[in-house]
């Protein structure tokens, strides 16, 4: 499987993080990602050009800071959706730049 998103999920309390994750999507990607503000965080955003396998995804979503117990979820649960953005007790699937929201 393969996809061209990476969406990561930064907690407030680690908000040093963020402008770490957002120069490092800059230096890898070489393109600045969409910035959400949560009530928990932030939520980064960045549609690549090409598609990565599920193995790059989950390197670069740790390199990214992305919230480890989504990247665990995703690992294991292989019929669940994947990089799920949690955002007001709903959950919010993006799929190809369109938000779906699952209740």
């Amino acid at each position: 499987m393969t996809t061209k998103r990476i969406t990561i999920d930064i907690d407030r309390k680690y908000d040093w993080k963020l402008p770490v994750a957002i120069v490092r999507m800059l230096i890898i990607f070489r393109k600045f990602p969409k910035i959400e503000r949560t009530k928990k965080g932030w939520h980064l955003t960045v549609y690549l050009d090409n598609n990565i396998s599920n193995r790059k995804m989950f390197l670069y979503r740790k390199l990214l800071f992305d919230d480890e117990r989504r990247i665990l979820l995703d690992m294991v649960c292989k019929y669940k959706p994947k990089q799920v953005l949690f955002e007001f007790k709903r959950i919010v699937v993006i799929e190809d730049g369109k938000i779906t929201r699952v209740r």
